[in-house]
């Protein structure tokens, strides 16, 4: 009998978490994103502070770098959205005349003639476009209210740079003096893990949009500076990122380049781009005490995105990182940093 109230207060309290994330998410994405971009710039906050910048001046520098870097990057992504939307009509057609191809040539190795794909098309086609219309529909929802919320992010990056030191103390404040040291060690290690985590993720994205744009110029392929905008950010939600970055440019390949073989040796090389970003820069640049089990960051992508779409699918993976530090420090949840990291280092 009390291992089962255990575990209905277990799931009362997993329950009351997930309505809380729910129902808090106008004001939790907006700030966890400040925290994390916080966590990001605090070295360089410290490094003004240390040359005689006060607190006010570097909070405020630290917080105009990120907003004119992602005002960068936002207005470049703008200018190639723009571009391909006035395109539209002429991409259109230029799909219809490939699908027709793709028609004929499946007609050819089939006994399916072109007048039955089309009719088994013209049923299908309002379901297909549907799903696509509502995925594409809630994607740029999301983007959307990720960027309008985005002055409000500014200003709780600044006013956390600012009290940051009032944070800490403020914390360190509920503990007994024998905790004081252990707590001020898992405070340190939780932001050296979290910027070690965010500025490498920068610096992967940064050469992988390197290799992208200079391998889509080579083959001549339209739209590169969107694909690659598109192909670098996307990256940053494990797993699904990558599938997608790699997807989007093979679909316009398909279309646009001339001839099977290129198609082909395009497609080689993205994968080869994708499999040298994951088995070489994320463990060398990103490193691996920041990995959590593979079956967690599916877990915590699937959370984010069902809690809080797009910002929860960014989110979650680093915010399940935090909980396995502090899983790893707290001997009763022991078991549960061990389960959540991805090696047997989580044992010590």
């Amino acid at each position: 009998m009390k291992k089962i109230n255990e575990i209905n207060q277990i799931l009362l309290f997993i329950l009351i978490v997930f309505v809380l994330l729910y129902f808090g998410s106008p004001f939790l994405v907006p700030f966890v994103f400040g925290v994390f971009f916080a966590s990001l710039m605090a070295p360089f906050s410290n490094f003004l502070e240390k040359h005689k910048i006060n607190r006010v001046f570097s909070s405020l520098i630290s917080t105009m770098v990120i907003f004119i870097v992602t005002g960068i990057v936002l207005y470049i992504t703008m200018l190639q959205i723009n571009r391909f939307v006035l395109e539209i009509p002429d991409i259109r057609y230029e799909i219809q005349n490939e699908f027709e191809n793709i028609q004929k040539r499946i007609a050819s190795a089939t006994d399916l003639s072109v007048d039955e794909q089309r009719e088994l098309w013209q049923n299908r086609s309002p379901n297909i476009i549907g799903i696509i219309e509502a995925g594409l529909t809630r994607f740029l929802g999301d983007v959307v209210n990720i960027a309008g919320g985005f002055l409000l992010v500014l200003v709780y990056l600044f006013l956390l740079l600012y009290y940051r030191s009032k944070f800490k103390d403020s914390f360190l404040m509920f503990m007994s003096n024998e905790k004081k040291k252990k707590a001020e060690d898992i405070l340190e290690e939780i932001s050296e893990i979290v910027y070690h985590y965010l500025w490498g993720r920068v610096k992967v994205m940064a050469i992988l949009a390197i290799l992208y744009y200079i391998t889509f110029l080579i083959f001549d392929l339209p739209y590169a500076g969107l694909l690659t905008i598109f192909g670098a950010l996307i990256t940053i939600i494990p797993y699904l990122g990558p599938f997608l970055s790699g997807i989007l440019p093979i679909i316009f390949a398909i279309f646009y380049l001339p001839g099977f073989s290129l198609i082909i040796l395009f497609t080689v090389i993205i994968i080869i781009i994708q499999l040298t970003e994951s088995y070489v820069f994320e463990p060398v640049i990103i490193g691996h005490e920041v990995k959590i089990n593979p079956l967690i960051v599916i877990i915590a992508i699937m959370m984010g995105a069902m809690i809080w779409g797009l910002a929860g699918m960014i989110l979650f993976v680093p915010v399940f990182a935090v909980l396995k530090i502090i899983a790893d420090h707290s001997p009763g949840l022991k078991p549960v940093g061990y389960f959540l990291g991805s090696s047997s280092k989580s044992r010590s």
